[in-house]
């Protein structure tokens, strides 16, 4: 009973933080993936100050018909589908299907090709500061290492002490 004591007390604090970082985490994510909001990591300055680079903005799906002046927007680069731009529409110019005029705030000029409806991904709803750094260092390898190497190195480690400590009560039996 000493030893069960002497471990739980160890490890409960661990388990209380790792459980108020991860419910609340498990929460958002759950929330947002049944919402169909999506994450989008700022990678530039061209939304400063109201979204700054490293920030991680949540973004809502929004028929592109609806698309307003002033919204700030995650559409598909027209130079280079496999990137992803956050920019503010600023007039939708003329003809059918609709297209716009986007720029950066940071930026004095608009960006030099329309946007297209069928390009528009969704509307900025909000941000969360830093975390779109974490997210984009966390991508590949590392991302793989965090999650799944560094549980599966503890579950390892406590599994091995817990043999251990198994054989030597057999062998005092």
């Amino acid at each position: 009973m000493l030893a069960l004591t002497r471990r739980s007390g160890a490890w409960l604090p661990l388990a209380a933080l790792a459980i108020s970082i991860m419910l609340p985490l498990a929460v958002l994510l759950g929330s947002a993936f049944l919402l169909g909001l999506r994450f989008q990591p700022l990678e530039s300055g061209s939304m400063e100050p109201r979204y700054p680079t490293g920030a991680l903005a949540v973004v809502e799906p929004i028929d592109a018909a609806e698309v307003q002046p002033g919204m700030a927007i995650v559409f598909t680069d027209p130079a280079d589908p496999a990137r992803l731009i956050a920019h503010r529409a600023i007039k939708r110019l003329p003809g059918d299907p609709p297209a716009w005029q986007t720029r950066g705030d940071a930026n004095a000029e608009p960006d030099p090709l329309p946007v297209h409806a069928s390009t528009v991904r969704g509307r900025i709803a909000w941000a969360i500061p830093v975390l779109g750094g974490v997210v984009t260092a966390l991508r590949g390898a590392p991302a793989l290492a965090l999650l799944i190497g560094l549980p599966l190195t503890l579950l390892l480690m406590t599994e091995l002490r817990d043999r251990r400590r198994g054989n030597r009560a057999d062998a005092t039996d």
